[in-house]
């Protein structure tokens, strides 16, 4: 065995090892009797949750990658052999999380302490040998109308997420964000008719795409010797005769980057974007949300379609998008949702075979049992354009079957 192997066995080793034993404190004294899904550890309560979930899927034109797509490679004979129809089968998106519940710190105001960790299998390995990916890992400090959180947890800008494609959420196909490392101050003003929020965080700049422009082993976020900036203005409030809510956001996010050798003569680039998010919800029966944005140098924030600076250019690549859905539930039992996202670069930033158009549009099938099993079908009809090149089109098909605790 290997040494990375072996590395990995450790770590599974112990986690598994950590698990068993808080389950076992969990038990009792006498080890009887089912396992709680909160135990108290010291002064903090932790509770635990996940989910265990299969997933099948069936692309009718290759993905870039069949498990975490991006966007649909072009079908163009120029670009390589024809891609025909595409399988696999995995558990990678099983979850396992611990909310931890702490003491009010009377040293600091009495502010009240949680945090999270939650992990998936979506991090590389065999398919028989999945990897360990943390999801989320923070601590909060959280006063009455203030908080500070401190971790990886989902960028501020584009809060909300699409119901389709569960592991990649349309990313660089119109919807931005992901997870990140950052410290974010976050303020709530009391109930009332409507509630306003402020929020700003300050994260890694690189933390997705890994960008190192002069290839001298320095992610250029990192180099610049900034975090990005976020920052969002949200309000929320019931709607008329309390017939649902309706929550608004504007958002907006700048970061920096630099490169040790001048790229096609600069060596200092820029990320911006700003948006707008909505979210009504009718009865807890049906749901609308949508978002829109611009901005440039995106591939860092799943946008561009996951073109940043232009290769070779030195071009900060512009990009405009959004996605909208809507759907809820049609019986005790079903629920259905239906959408449309794209993302569209600016063509005279991008050179030949670039991606200059990335769009889909979806419709989502979930059998709810009154218990905690789940049966999904999803049907996401995607195309991505190219410049000079012929378009990809994929007709894909996701089943998943996921038992919630």
């Amino acid at each position: 065995m290997g040494r990375g192997a072996g590395s990995a066995g450790a770590v599974a080793l112990a986690t598994a090892s950590l698990l068993w034993g808080l389950a076992g404190q969990a038990r009792g004294a006498e080890g009887e009797g089912p396992v709680a899904r909160e135990l108290q550890v010291g002064a903090s309560r932790l509770r635990f949750y996940g989910l265990f979930r299969l997933d099948l899927i069936r692309d009718d034109s290759k993905p870039d990658n069949a498990q975490t797509p991006f966007f649909i490679p072009s079908e163009d004979p120029a670009s390589g052999p024809r891609r025909g129809n595409n399988f696999t089968l995995h558990p990678r998106l099983t979850r396992l999380g611990l909310d931890a519940s702490g003491p009010e710190l009377g040293a600091l105001s009495r502010a009240r302490l949680d945090g999270k960790l939650e992990v998936d299998f979506q991090n590389g390995g065999r398919e028989s040998r999945q990897i360990i990916r943390v999801r989320h890992a923070w601590a909060r400090l959280a006063w009455r109308s203030l908080s500070l959180l401190a971790g990886q947890t989902w960028d501020l800008i584009s809060p909300l997420y699409p119901t389709a494609n569960n592991d990649t959420l349309m990313w660089d196909a119109g919807n931005l964000g992901d997870r990140r490392p950052q410290l974010r101050l976050s303020f709530e003003a009391p109930a009332g008719a409507g509630r306003l929020s402020v929020a700003g965080a300050a994260g890694l700049t690189g933390a997705i795409d890994g960008k190192d422009l002069d290839a001298d082993g320095t992610r250029d976020g990192e180099a610049s010797g900034l975090p990005n900036v976020q920052a969002r203005l949200g309000w929320t409030r019931p709607l008329a005769g309390g017939s649902g809510r309706l929550s608004a956001g504007v958002w907006a996010h700048r970061a920096w980057e630099k490169t040790a050798t001048p790229i096609a003569g600069d060596d200092e680039f820029r990320s911006d974007s700003v948006g707008l998010d909505l979210l009504i919800t009718l009865r807890d029966r049906v749901t609308v949300q949508a978002e829109g944005w611009t901005g440039r140098n995106l591939s860092d924030f799943r946008g561009g379609s996951g073109q940043g600076v232009a290769a070779g250019g030195g071009v900060e690549v512009r990009s405009r998008g959004g996605w909208a859905e809507a759907g809820g539930r049609t019986s005790a039992l079903h629920r259905i949702f239906a959408g449309i996202s794209l993302d569209d670069p600016d063509d005279a930033d991008l050179p030949a075979q670039g991606r200059i158009l990335n769009r889909a549009w979806w419709i989502v099938n979930r059998i709810e049992t009154p218990g905690p099993f789940l049966v999904g079908l999803d049907y996401v009809r995607w195309k991505t354009d190219f410049k000079g090149l012929a378009p990809g089109t994929d007709n894909r098909i996701n089943a998943y079957v996921q038992y919630g605790y």
